[in-house]
């Protein structure tokens, strides 16, 4: 099975110069915890998440691990949209500057293991550098309620 038979196509994206006030808001109006953030040319030159948007108004450098926000709010973590950004403060600023991709023809497995190794929860697909979609754990694991459910049919 290819990556390019389970990932979403029509990728959201976030412009260099998007204020983070507005990345927060883009976020919430479209349920969405991460996106590429491109160039004016549509290009993609990183990625922004809402840990990123959460280190920033606390005041640290980028996320070193999913788990690294948990000391700062305990059991009471404030909610994206309760955050407060400096006004010029852009998605360049504060994004990952690489994008981790993985082929549309790349096989499936591959994706997962690249996934488990860096400990990911998106990853942009990409065909010959353009961007043509995205893998989140969500969609693994709805391809692995469909693969049990066509085995359990199979019986």
């Amino acid at each position: 099975m290819r990556v390019s038979e389970i990932m979403h196509k029509g990728v959201m994206t976030v412009g260099r110069s998007t204020s983070l006030q507005e990345v927060s808001s883009f976020f919430i109006e479209h349920g969405i915890t991460g996106a590429p953030v491109v160039d004016e040319e549509g290009i993609p030159v990183g990625s922004i998440s809402m840990s990123d948007l959460a280190a920033h108004a606390a005041g640290l450098d980028a996320p070193k691990d999913s788990g690294y926000l948990r000391h700062l709010w305990h059991d009471d973590p404030p909610h994206v949209a309760d955050l407060t950004f400096e006004g010029d403060v852009t998605a360049g600023d504060v994004m990952t500057e690489f994008l981790i991709r993985v082929d549309a023809k790349a096989e499936v497995r591959e994706l997962l293991d690249l996934m488990k190794s860096a400990r990911l929860h998106r990853v942009f697909v990409t065909d010959k550098d353009k961007l043509v979609g995205i893998v989140t754990t969500l969609d693994l694991v709805m391809l692995l309620d469909r693969l049990l459910e066509e085995k359990t049919a199979k019986k």
